[in-house]
This record gives C-alpha cells, structure tokens and sequence, in this order.
C-alpha cells in the first residue's frame, strides 16, 4: 500500500472529489430509494442495512480497482473496439463529431493514463465505502 501512496500524485485530488461525491450523491439516492419503495413497512432502517450494502458494494468495487492497478485484466471486456476505416471529416459541422468519444471532465491534463483513472477510482470508491459503513457501524453499535 504504501507503493501506491507513493506512486499516486497529489493533482488527482479534484477528479476523487468530484467521483467521491458522485458516487456518494448516487449511493444517497439508491438508499432513499429503497426506502420509499422497497421498505415500506419500516422493518429495516436506512442507516442500519440500506448503507452497510451500499458501503459493501462500495469496497468490492475498490477491490475490482485494485485488482486492476495490480494488473489483473479480463481480456474479453478490454477489447479495443476500433472502427477501421473511419477517417475524420473534412468539414467541422457537429454531426461530423457525433460518433467521437467525448472527453472526460475529470481529466484536466492530456496524461491522464489508464492506471492513474483506476487508481482514482480506487481511492474514489474506498472513500465512499468508508462514507456508508462507518454511519452502518455506528448504528449498528449504538442502537
């Protein structure tokens, strides 16, 4: 771990808060959602058991990215899916960029690298499992 923390670079901070809050905002909804339609009757609170879920998935996601920074890939999925043949369009109406991937807004820098997205989405999803298990311990303990 600590290999990690030093290879991992400080100008990544902005793109783990905006996916941590992303991913918090998200989890916020999922849990308020399940408790409006699926826990109607109130057995179950959202604290106790919609959080301490949302935290687990949070933390086997982190696990998946860790796998992946440590270099485990599964081949099928990672396909480079490339259109051979397509050349760019000479004229610059917008229809000619509809099939473009479109830059992602937490890259702020051109090396933005496959590694260094999988280490922030590792330490994005960490945090946020962090975020739902700690309010799912504390309930659990306390009440």
């Amino acid at each position: 771990m600590n290999r990690f923390l030093a290879k991992y670079k400080p100008k990544r901070f902005k793109p783990v808060i905006y996916k941590l809050l992303r991913r918090f905002v998200t989890g916020l909804v999922f849990a308020l959602l399940w408790d409006r339609f699926f826990n109607t009757q109130r057995h179950f609170s959202i604290a106790g058991h919609a959080f301490f879920v949302l935290g687990a998935i949070f933390f086997a996601l982190a696990w998946v990215n860790y796998l992946k920074i440590d270099g485990v890939k599964i081949h099928y999925l990672n396909e480079n899916k490339e259109k051979a043949g397509r050349t760019k369009p000479k004229t610059g109406f917008l229809i000619d960029y509809a099939e473009e991937e479109p830059s992602s807004p937490d890259s702020t820098d051109s090396d933005y690298d496959e590694d260094e997205e999988a280490k922030t989405s590792f330490v994005s999803n960490l945090l946020a499992g962090i975020c739902f298990m700690l309010p799912s311990l504390f309930f659990a303990v306390f009440f």
